[in-house]
């Protein structure tokens, strides 16, 4: 118990502190964080999600108690972990791979966690009935990307105290993307996706295009003085090209501050789209975060798959022989 109070106390005194957690952190949707709870269901691409509308101060809070995670009882501690989206295990996460046909993962960093996500196959989510905003999925989905029955699977790890954010879907269409954040650090990783023009390849796109691409969440007055620094081809994953980015700008905030960001990216050239992990953290934390946002960044991997699959991966079944499909059909039976 005086653990708890302590924890209790120490995220109490991080709302009336002068931090601003949101000042340095792009992110499309800052007063609303989604956390998807994997206790619901195992399957990566499960449309029900236990969805928490926090206001900043809500924010902070969680974020608090998540870096404050290890000062808790263990019983306390797992069950904020499965509240938080933390529940996945390396090895659950390579069980929904091979079940989608794709290679596991070599190796899950040390104090990172394993974040899977379907998305795609749903319009953006209409706001007004005259203005839609596109999310990751049907960005993707209405430029051709995805055909009937696809879906855009992203997978990469992340340090083990950081916030998930998935994209939700209801009748009115799919919002927002994949990230996970320290909301209290202002260190950030977040899924965008831009289309390539006819004749366009990853390795060939100038600056401009990567530009767009790593500042899509922010509008054009909440940053400036975009540069990538080093542009680096990498070996193809699944067979699809790769290039990992490196790059600085200084995000804009309310109080008229300029506040420098420094990150890495990879992009993956995903049928006629760049799928981009870009993960930055403020310029004062690089050298002490700069391994981990760098290793963050590398894990991402980004890839169309069958939609028919998912319940398949739900359940660690692999694809591909008679048997595993005669073990599929009794599971779908049984649904």
């Amino acid at each position: 118990m005086p653990r708890l109070i302590t924890c209790a106390a120490l995220a109490g005194a991080c709302l009336v502190g002068s931090a601003d957690a949101f000042a340095s952190l792009p992110l499309s949707a800052r007063p609303t964080l989604q956390t998807s709870s994997a206790a619901v269901s195992r399957s990566c691409a499960a449309s029900t999600a236990i969805t928490m509308q926090l206001d900043r101060r809500g924010a902070i809070t969680l974020g608090a108690l998540a870096a404050l995670g290890t000062t808790l009882k263990p019983s306390a501690a797992d069950a904020a972990g499965v509240a938080l989206g933390y529940a996945m295990t390396e090895k659950e996460m390579n069980e929904q791979l091979v079940a989608f046909g794709l290679k596991p993962f070599d190796k899950i960093p040390k104090g990172f966690k394993p974040l899977i996500q379907a998305v795609g196959g749903s319009v953006g989510a209409n706001i007004d009935g005259t203005k839609t905003i596109e999310s990751l999925g049907s960005l993707v989905t209405s430029n051709g990307g995805l055909k009937q029955g696809e879906r855009l699977l992203v997978s990469f790890a992340y340090p083990g105290g950081w916030l998930v954010s998935l994209p939700i879907t209801t009748p009115n269409g799919e919002s927002g993307t994949v990230s996970s954040n320290n909301y209290l650090k202002g260190d950030s990783g977040v899924v965008t996706a831009k289309n390539l023009k006819e004749g366009e390849t990853l390795e060939g796109l100038n600056n401009v295009f990567f530009q767009e691409l790593l500042t899509q969440t922010l509008t054009q007055n909440q940053f400036q003085s975009f540069k990538v620094m080093k542009k680096t081809p990498a070996e193809p994953i699944d067979g699809q090209t790769v290039v990992d980015i490196e790059f600085k700008y200084d995000l804009l905030t309310q109080g008229g501050l300029a506040v420098g960001r420094h990150g890495f990216s990879r992009c993956i050239q995903c049928g006629p789209n760049v799928i981009s992990l870009g993960v930055t953290t403020v310029d004062g934390r690089f050298k002490k975060v700069k391994d981990d946002i760098l290793a963050m960044s590398k894990s991402f991997r980004a890839n169309v798959v069958k939609a028919e699959f998912e319940k398949a991966g739900s359940s660690g079944i692999k694809v591909g022989t008679e048997s595993e499909a005669a073990k599929q059909r009794e599971i779908n039976l049984k649904l």
